[in-house]
């Protein structure tokens, strides 16, 4: 939940309102008012969620994106399978996706996705989710080629375990920023869970190194 600090009072037309798996019914209701309230900027929800969700947030500036996650088995059936749902869920009032990806398998998805992007993501958005922990210093430009190539809107960073004072979360952003992105020009977003301590850094990181990103970014916070 939101502490009244000074970093949310800086990015408080940054924030994004993420909504756990179990979250549905008088949850997910109450989740929409919480987003209307606050004018968050969007609310991410998983797949099956998206058709409940729509009517509570139709008539505001809400965006709903939903989340989905590869497997293993990048082959023709997963990615049919996946576009059916994405595109089921744009139907259902979805402003967009974000797919989460291994490192491993980016480039390889990535290839597979080129194919139907235009189609399938049309006047929608596309972010490619990451765990920043699989990323190494020098796979960002790799990173940011890929998102070119498949013309990303947006980066979605999350944290699959934080080690706390053991971190190199600071060091790992810090390689992001001084990356060379090329010809991409999305946006930041980050998921970072609870530590709001995390969050001040990304955000006073892309501050001092890429403010021209800073209005780009958005920050997902747990419902």
């Amino acid at each position: 939940m939101i502490e009244e600090n000074d970093i949310f009072d800086e990015i408080k037309n940054n924030i994004g309102l993420w909504c756990d798996t179990d979250c549905v019914g008088a949850d997910l209701a109450a989740a929409a008012g919480m987003a209307i309230t606050n004018k968050f900027h969007a609310m991410s929800v998983v797949s099956n969620a998206v058709v409940e969700l729509w009517p509570w947030v139709e008539n505001t500036n809400i965006n709903i994106i939903s989340r989905f996650m590869v497997d293993d088995a990048l082959n023709d059936d997963f990615m049919s399978d996946l576009s059916s749902r994405i595109s089921a869920d744009f139907h259902d009032g979805a402003n967009g996706a974000i797919v989460f990806v291994h490192l491993r398998d980016l480039k390889r998805f990535v290839s597979d996705l080129s194919y139907i992007r235009d189609d399938l993501f049309f006047n929608k958005t596309l972010s490619i989710g990451l765990d920043v922990n699989e990323i190494e210093f020098d796979d960002w430009d790799d990173v940011f080629q890929n998102l070119q190539s498949v013309r990303a809107d947006s980066l979605t960073l999350f944290l699959s375990h934080d080690d706390g004072d053991k971190s190199d979360f600071v060091g790992r952003v810090y390689a992001m920023l001084r990356a060379n992105m090329g010809e991409w020009h999305g946006g930041l977003h980050f998921m970072l869970g609870e530590n709001h301590a995390r969050l001040d850094q990304a955000y006073r990181l892309t501050e001092q190194l890429r403010f021209d990103m800073t209005q780009k970014m958005l920050f997902w916070i747990n419902n």
